[in-house]
């Protein structure tokens, strides 16, 4: 095999903890890795080159086109092994010039649409699957009738959102007003730039995320999380997380695989409805990270599905410590047409957690003070953090900053005071934006 036809091109268009997470996951397959990149400072292009084996500059990243004639400049016309990414907003474009290029995996529509969430709720319950009564909402003059037909309590949410962002709980018409009057005033101004674009919807038009939201009935029960590989119409749960500990914003800040206290007949439930969930947007030949409640009614309800991509944050490192299987190997490999890996050897059999600390708030990344301290504790195994000096942070979505992995608890209180303990010794340092 050429040059050209053993390397991916990995799409990045801001900086990313999971970019070097994928590199490595090349390399470990054989494989080179192509950085795909907006025009960057020198110091970065300079940090990508130094961690991918090239770094190929383009306007418009979000161009399908240009980015497959980009990627045929680089392999002289060769096919290349695969073209991914694991920036949500991206996903279908990489999809998309993946096809162009003749190495097309999984269909860019079929991922363009599943970044839409009431497009999802819609194909799950044609599936049959359960899910809580949704409808789309974009002016506050609708809330009293929103409310009716979805029922109080509720939860309002970007509908291309993710980790948690401008997440609200209502539990009153006026509350669903303003939460609606909340995001209409914010999301213009999100720095993430996925809410400035339009998102398909299935009869071929769009919606504007910046004033269309998506309001769903609450969901009550535990919360877990499963990262699945499709391959070739096979959908295979690779491990249920649990999320016991979270907080007022539906932050999840302690995680345990396996969970601790999941029966094998509520586990199966769950992995069936995942499943179930996954074909039914017809995602093939890549993977997905899905979010589910054990409603204490409708049981197993999915609560999003993340396609195309594996879990964000540090936590398929959780995963990987217990199970072995490495989430980003499986990604590259569904990319470019391999074999699944094997799991690695070197897993750790008793229950893990992962504890995580957030920013207390937003601005500017100064330093993060205590992890000599946490490493310390006899519980813990390692510590991943996933932002740098200078990286300017978000007090509104989830950004796993520090992520604390650990062993040696028996229950749910047990990880509760693991994650009290860290978070007295860890500190971190913001300066406010100007």
């Amino acid at each position: 095999m050429n040059e050209a036809g053993r390397t991916v091109f990995v799409l990045r268009e801001t900086p990313a903890h999971w970019l070097s997470s994928v590199v490595d996951a090349a390399h470990t397959l054989g494989l080179r890795a192509a950085v795909v990149t907006p025009a960057v400072a020198e110091h970065e292009h300079a940090d990508l080159a130094g961690l991918a084996d090239d770094v190929c500059v383009i306007a418009d990243i979000r161009d399908a086109e240009e980015v497959a004639g980009r990627i045929r400049a680089a392999t002289g016309g060769a096919r290349p092994a695969g073209v991914l990414t694991a920036a949500e907003d991206i996903i279908a474009t990489a999809a998309r010039a993946a096809e162009l290029l003749g190495v097309g995996r999984c269909p860019a529509d079929v991922l363009r649409l599943a970044h839409n969430k009431f497009a999802v709720r819609q194909l799950l319950a044609e599936a049959g699957l359960p899910g809580p009564r949704h409808a789309l909402v974009s002016e506050t003059s609708e809330a009293t009738a929103v409310a009716e037909s979805v029922g109080l309590p509720a939860v309002v949410k970007p509908v291309n959102g993710a980790a948690s962002t401008l997440v609200r709980t209502v539990r009153s018409t006026d509350e669903l007003a303003q939460a609606c009057a909340l995001l209409a005033r914010r999301l213009p101004e999100a720095p993430d730039a996925r809410y400035h674009r339009p998102v398909a919807d299935r009869a071929g038009g769009s919606l504007d995320p910046r004033r269309v939201f998506l309001v769903e009935g609450l969901l009550r029960g535990p919360e877990y999380m499963v990262d699945v590989v499709v391959s070739d119409g096979v959908a295979e749960p690779v491990a249920i997380v649990d999320k016991p500990l979270i907080d007022e914003r539906a932050f999840e800040l302690a995680m345990a695989c396996p969970p601790l206290t999941l029966s094998g007949e509520r586990a199966e439930a769950i992995t069936d409805v995942v499943v179930r969930s996954v074909l039914a947007l017809d995602l093939d030949n890549t993977v997905a990270h899905v979010e589910v409640i054990d409603d204490e009614v409708a049981g197993p309800t999915i609560v999003e599905i993340n396609a195309g991509r594996p879990v964000g944050g540090a936590t398929a490192e959780l995963i990987k410590l217990h199970t072995g299987v490495d989430m980003f190997a499986e990604f590259v490999a569904a990319a470019a047409g391999l074999p699944r890996p094997a799991p690695a050897g070197n897993r750790i059999p008793v229950p893990l957690g992962e504890l995580i600390v957030y920013p207390p708030g937003g601005g500017r990344l100064v330093a993060i003070h205590g992890l000599d301290a946490v490493r310390e504790l006899p519980e813990v195994i390692s510590i991943v953090t996933t932002v740098s000096p200078g990286q300017v942070l978000s007090g509104e979505q989830e950004v796993y900053a520090v992520n604390v992995f650990v062993a040696g608890f028996t229950d749910h209180d047990e990880l509760a005071a693991l994650y009290d303990e860290v978070t007295k010794l860890v500190r971190i340092e913001l300066e406010p934006l100007d």
